[in-house]
């Protein structure tokens, strides 16, 4: 009977033992939500918890890193659509001056709300987010585009001074993607044509590559028997039997070069020359602009002619700054697609974290219940081991 109630004893002692414990675990499980609550439980499962967590803060990351690439590039889109909206309505100001007559007071506000669409669109261009600018590439701590001004503060020359590389950025592993663009590639001028000379003073082109952009003015005097010949009025270059079929016409402000074959040359004057090929939608809308204001003195048909030419180099400008729209909604689409798939991968891979770590609320119910029970019995059990007297024997 000795080793009977020893043995009682003992399996009394193990079971309200090993039901407490389980109490206590899930009871701890059902309070934290946790299915694991030490490492030590399985570490195989914690393991791979671990590690599924480290891969869901990685695309975490990711998807973080894609929604600011996007957000950036969804506002570089509307930028350029603003751009586009202010060179469509400087286009359709200046065709209505080719309709009839214009008085020079019309052409003097039209030229006033150019000068507006102008410093409109550097300041589109110069578009900040969070301190980096948009079109400035790589070099986006700096305003890309940079203004001239004369004396009375109006714009006569817009130069780009940010980068020529993008700004890449790993969008996730082995993507790199830049959501800062380059302007000069979106907005820049084609390659350049040729020179068209607007005048009737004989001036021609010369066979040197001039780098003049834009429209200039070829200033021409006579100089005793001969003549000289200025971009800026200021700096003359003599025409001589030596040059006088390619002569170097250099404004050192603006460091540009305009070659010229003078030997038709029969008279000084003025004369309007045009760099096809080298306009953006900075100095289209400065040519237009000074071409209304007609500060040059030009003659009637000089300007019609210039502005209807002008009003196919602006839409030729309008339809590059359009084709800016794929390379920025393709780059929006792409980003987009990833930011999806790695959004569901990342949900599959909480889900599985899920499944690993937290507890099913209702198996911890059932098996709460349970113990519940198998510990009552064992304290049952224990209660009546203590309770057994003589008399328990005799009978």
């Amino acid at each position: 009977m000795s080793y009977s109630l020893d043995a009682i004893y003992k399996m009394s002692s193990w079971a309200i033992a090993k039901n407490s414990t389980a109490l206590a675990s899930l009871q701890q499980r059902a309070a934290t939500g946790l299915n694991m609550l030490r490492v030590s439980e399985d570490p195989a499962v914690a393991n791979g918890v671990l590690a599924l967590q480290g891969d869901s803060r990685t695309k975490t990351q990711y998807l973080k890193t894609l929604d600011e690439v996007i957000g950036v590039l969804d506002l570089s889109s509307s930028v350029i659509q603003s751009i586009t909206n202010e060179i469509a309505r400087a286009r359709a100001s200046l065709t209505a001056t080719l309709s009839g007559t214009t008085s020079q007071q019309l052409r003097s506000t039209l030229a006033a709300d150019l000068n507006n669409a102008l410093e409109q669109l550097v300041a589109l261009c110069n578009t900040d987010r969070l301190n980096q600018y948009l079109f400035g590439g790589a070099g986006s701590g700096v305003p890309p585009y940079a203004v001239v001004r004369d004396g009375d503060g109006n714009i006569v020359r817009v130069t780009y001074q940010g980068s020529s590389e993008e700004q890449k950025v790993e969008v996730v592993k082995g993507l790199e993607m830049s959501a800062l663009l380059v302007g000069s590639d979106l907005f820049g001028a084609d390659s350049r044509k040729g020179l068209q000379f607007f005048g009737d003073t004989g001036a021609a082109p010369g066979s040197g590559a001039s780098n003049t952009r834009g429209d200039v003015f070829l200033n021409i005097r006579e100089a005793g028997s001969s003549y000289e010949l200025s971009l800026d009025g200021e700096h003359w270059a003599a025409v001589t039997d030596e040059n006088k079929t390619n002569v170097a016409v250099i404004n050192p402000t603006t460091d540009e070069v305009l070659y010229v074959d003078a030997s038709n040359i029969t008279s000084e004057g003025k004369e309007p020359v045009r760099a096809d090929g080298t306009f953006d939608m900075f100095n289209i809308l400065i040519s237009a602009r000074d071409l209304l204001n007609n500060a040059e003195g030009l003659s009637e048909s000089q300007i019609t002619e210039m502005i209807a030419g002008t009003v196919t180099l602006m839409q030729n400008v309008e339809e590059k700054v359009v084709r800016a729209f794929p390379i920025v909604g393709g780059r929006v689409q792409t980003l987009t697609s990833l930011r999806d798939s790695i959004d569901e991968m990342k949900l599959n891979t909480d889900e599985e974290i899920s499944r690993l770590y937290d507890a099913d609320v209702t198996q911890v119910a059932i098996d709460l219940a349970r113990y519940s029970v198998l510990y009552e019995m064992s304290l049952n059990v224990a209660s009546k081991m203590f309770r057994m007297s003589l008399l328990d024997f005799l009978r």
